[in-house]
């Protein structure tokens, strides 16, 4: 399907599939609920989107960083995650052809047209709405917990067809993104341990396969 679609389907390898994938989370997940949301008139703020938490001002958070991506580069050791990731197998020759300039790329498309997106959909728009409101409503720590939930289903029912062993963790990621972004009151944290998971698990199935490892 990829290869039929204008501009990226002439792309080389598996350079369609690639940019296809980024093409929809950017759009179904980032462009047209942030769309929807201007037209409602929610303001940025409302939907996670503040750098102001005061957890991005500890470095224990920033410890947590590097931690998390170890933890993607040990996940990347399994033999399941190992041969899915990334998304494009050819990286990984481009990589060893030209050096690291080629992950640099790979990972600021991954960050902004795929985990900025999804952080904003599940964790920002599925959760601060309907949260302001029900607190509005005097709603407490159940409707908080639903609506956590809530989000949770449909961002892993998402890695269905992904490894047993990121399935599960998807889920435990739902879960634990959505207190973040509700604690900090914003998605930016977990925004960021995220991407830190997936550039570790990138990171090392690449430099290994790129003979760097």
């Amino acid at each position: 399907m990829a290869a039929r679609l204008p501009i990226i389907g002439g792309l080389k390898g598996d350079l369609p599939g690639y940019w296809a994938r980024f093409t929809l989370s950017f759009l179904l997940l980032g462009a047209a609920p942030a769309i929807l949301a201007a037209a409602f008139r929610e303001k940025p703020a409302d939907l996670g989107l503040s750098f102001r938490p005061e957890l991005l001002r500890r470095p224990i958070f920033w410890m947590l960083v590097p931690a998390a991506a170890l933890i993607g580069a040990l996940g990347a050791t399994s033999s399941g995650l190992g041969s899915f990731y990334p998304y494009s197998r050819d990286l990984i020759g481009r990589v060893r052809e030209a050096g690291m300039t080629p992950f640099f790329g790979h990972f600021a498309a991954y960050f902004f047209l795929y985990y900025v997106p999804w952080e904003f959909f599940f964790r920002g728009f599925l959760i601060f709405p309907f949260a302001l409101a029900a607190e509005k409503e005097g709603g407490g720590p159940t409707s908080m917990a639903a609506l956590v939930l809530f989000q949770t289903i449909p961002s892993t029912l998402l890695h269905f067809g992904h490894p047993l062993s990121e399935l599960a963790s998807a889920a435990v990621a739902g879960i634990v993104f959505g207190l973040l972004a509700w604690r900090t009151r914003s998605i930016v944290p977990g925004l960021v341990l995220h991407a830190a998971i997936g550039l570790g698990t990138d990171g090392f199935i690449v430099l290994k396969g790129a003979g760097y490892l």
